[in-house]
């Protein structure tokens, strides 16, 4: 497996995606803009084909359906090596009102619908602004949990990025701690694979009404396992081996498309291949974020579904405005009593 050495970060993300999402990654970016009376502008852009730019919505780019209310527009990066290449946009009165009206495959649920929140709180000198988006963890999800192979530090290290629990460290006893958690992590992966792979075959056969086979190959999963592969060709002709026979491997040939998708929807590819560069935009100043980004007045996070398998991925921001009327009370407040007091001593004077 290749390593990046750039930082921490580049290895969770690379390994990640190299390894448990093996097909090509999807990419989008949405940008988020909240204005002062908590109306909302979103903006999705993403890599669309002609069919779709031409207006034919059945060549649909995002993982969701977009409505009526979405505008479509090509992105300002357009050609065959732009990133993005479609933009859709769409305005609501709240935050809520994007994830909620969506409809989409169930598979991106947790990609598409997280639980958007904005608070508005009203103080004499300053309106404050809390957003606050849950996309929620996939954990139930997976055949096999990361519990078993990794404590919650080590996961939110690993899948999120989050140091927090290994302050001071040296990079060489930072080195040896992630050392430690890849191989945790590759087991933990081949043996989800193997899992999947398993009961994916299980669900052929008893399609099949071959429940007979589904006992033998229970009876020689874990032997099967020991040999540590995670490739399918592989497994089905150990399967083969321990039962002296040539069908797995020849099932596999005949209903090769079948079997991958199904290993593929078991496997979470379509959902762990997508990832998301969220832009938030707050109004006025901002006070607080757990943003890894900040430049300007724009935040800046990259979801991947890998960040939910060991928790719920929050993204959180605080921003203030200036209530300008507040302050040209209290002044004109303050003058009128200045000038009063001042005018009443010269009056006794």
């Amino acid at each position: 497996m290749k390593r990046n050495n750039k930082t921490l970060n580049a290895i969770i993300a690379g390994m990640f995606i190299c390894s448990l999402a093996s097909c090509i990654s999807v990419n989008y970016m949405s940008v988020t803009r909240i204005n002062p009376d908590g109306s909302c502008l979103r903006e999705i852009y993403a890599k669309g084909d002609s069919a779709f730019l031409a207006g034919n919505r059945s060549y649909n780019p995002y993982m969701f359906n977009p409505g009526s209310d979405w505008t479509v527009t090509p992105s300002e990066a357009t050609g065959k090596d732009a990133k993005y290449n479609v933009k859709i946009s769409k305005t609501a009165d709240r935050l809520e009102g994007f994830s909620t009206e969506s409809k989409f495959d169930e598979k991106f649920r947790p990609l598409v619908a997280p639980a958007e929140t904005l608070q508005k709180r009203f103080g004499w000198f300053y309106t404050y602004y809390t957003f606050k988006t849950v996309y929620p963890c996939i954990a139930d999800k997976i055949p096999v949990s990361i519990d078993k192979y990794m404590n919650k530090d080590e996961q939110e290290l690993w899948f999120q990025g989050n140091f927090s629990a290994y302050p001071g460290m040296t990079g060489l006893e930072l080195k040896h701690e992630m050392d430690n958690m890849e191989n945790k992590f590759l087991e933990w992966y081949t043996k989800n694979v193997q899992e999947a792979y398993f009961d994916v075959i299980c669900d052929f056969e008893k399609r099949l009404g071959n429940s007979r086979h589904i006992a033998q190959l229970s009876a020689i999963k874990d032997s099967v396992f020991q040999n540590g592969t995670d490739e399918l060709v592989d497994i089905l002709k150990l399967f083969d081996k321990y039962l002296e026979t040539n069908y797995f491997s020849d099932l596999y040939k005949t209903d090769k498309r079948q079997i991958d998708e199904m290993c593929n929807e078991r496997l979470l590819e379509d959902l762990l291949s997508r990832d998301i560069e969220y832009k938030l935009i707050m109004p006025g100043k901002l006070i607080s974020s757990n943003a890894p980004l900040i430049s300007q007045d724009t935040l800046t996070w990259k979801i991947m579904a890998a960040n939910l398998i060991p928790d719920n991925y929050e993204l959180t921001a605080t921003s203030r405005t200036a209530n300008i009327w507040a302050f040209a009370v209290v002044f004109l407040f303050v003058a009128v009593s200045g000038y009063c007091l001042i005018k009443t001593k010269m009056t006794r004077f």
